[in-house]
């Protein structure tokens, strides 16, 4: 009962703080602005641990707190995103280990996607690239390895409180079209690549040979899934549905990880949000996730996990104007 009242808690704060983002204006508001708030890094929690290899928890929680500005005539953008990830374990007095920090501070740039062109008809109305920096730590200052009681490094990580910190750069494109069917513009694609570099100078040493510091993405969101016969009750549960593909792979030196070990480098994630009428911004969610644990210090370990849970982001964009000016 505890453990139930806890995740409520969290899911009446998380509804309440996002529910504050609904009192602007966003008169001119073009389809610019909501593309990137619909790619932006989800608020979520979930249901326990799931089913997997992470550890007992109660939840695993990410607040991504985003703020903007821009430009009135809307074609550039920028973006401070706060992530912080928490544990919470489940242990007497659920305790949190130290959080993951992921904090990134992202410029948006519209291109023209030239109107009428092959591409604008095919898969793309928006179109603009994207370049974020980012830091990725737990915290902590200690050392990364557990000493002996001479001071020399055991080899042992230390996931308690040693420093894991690292700093990067990342550059993406994102491409979003509205697609016709029946008629109507009632659906939405979305596809994003990005390559991530991470900074050996500005990052801990003990990282250069053991996290991987390049990383290419391919992401591709579906929005309001076209199933079914419109104006049928089947077509109108997937209308206010999302599914989200996203894949990576990590380039460089890792620990025990030959250039091709898929285990180690492959990232591989499957989401589908479900969005009922009645939680207004928020929706329930299933995911599959295998790859490099994202969570503190725990990169080493292969994180597979089947889970549920709720997140935020509108799966309306046309919605998307009355929370953007």
């Amino acid at each position: 009962m505890k453990k139930l009242l806890l995740i409520f808690g969290m899911l009446y704060v998380t509804h309440c703080c996002l529910g504050q983002q609904d009192t602007t204006n966003a008169n001119g508001t073009t389809g610019f602005l909501p593309l990137i708030y619909a790619n932006r890094q989800l608020t979520y929690l979930t249901f326990y641990d799931g089913i997997g290899n992470l550890p007992n928890m109660v939840t695993e929680a990410r607040f991504s707190g985003n703020y903007f500005l821009k430009k009135e005539k809307i074609n550039w953008a920028l973006e401070l995103n706060l992530n912080i990830t928490i544990r919470i374990r489940d242990k007497k007095s659920f305790p949190i280990p130290p959080p993951s920090y992921n904090p990134v501070l992202t410029y948006y740039r519209r291109i023209p996607s030239g109107e009428g062109s092959f591409l604008s008809k095919t898969f793309l109305d928006q179109v603009f690239w994207e370049v974020s920096v980012g830091h990725h730590s737990n915290g902590k200052a200690e050392s990364f390895y557990i000493e002996d009681s001479l001071g020399n490094d055991t080899g042992q990580i230390n996931y308690d409180n040693g420093n894991f910190s690292t700093n990067y750069l990342e550059l993406a494109f994102s491409t979003f079209k509205r697609r016709n069917r029946g008629g109507q513009n009632n659906y939405y694609t979305n596809l994003r690549t990005a390559f991530r570099f991470y900074s050996s100078k500005m990052s801990a040493k003990e990282l250069r040979d053991t996290y991987g510091f390049y990383r290419l993405f391919l992401t591709y969101n579906l929005f309001k899934i076209p199933l079914g016969e419109p104006g049928k009750s089947w077509s109108d549960f997937f209308s206010r549905s999302r599914l989200r593909f996203h894949s990576g792979w990590i380039f460089g030196d890792m620990r025990d990880a030959a250039a091709d070990d898929i285990d180690k480098r492959l990232i591989a994630e499957v989401t589908y949000f479900y969005y009922p009428g009645w939680l207004s911004e928020l929706g329930f969610f299933v995911q599959y996730y295998r790859g490099q644990d994202y969570y503190n210090i725990q990169f080493l370990r292969t994180a597979e996990v089947f889970r549920v849970g709720i997140s935020s982001n509108p799966l309306d964009f046309d919605g998307f104007k009355r929370i953007l000016k």
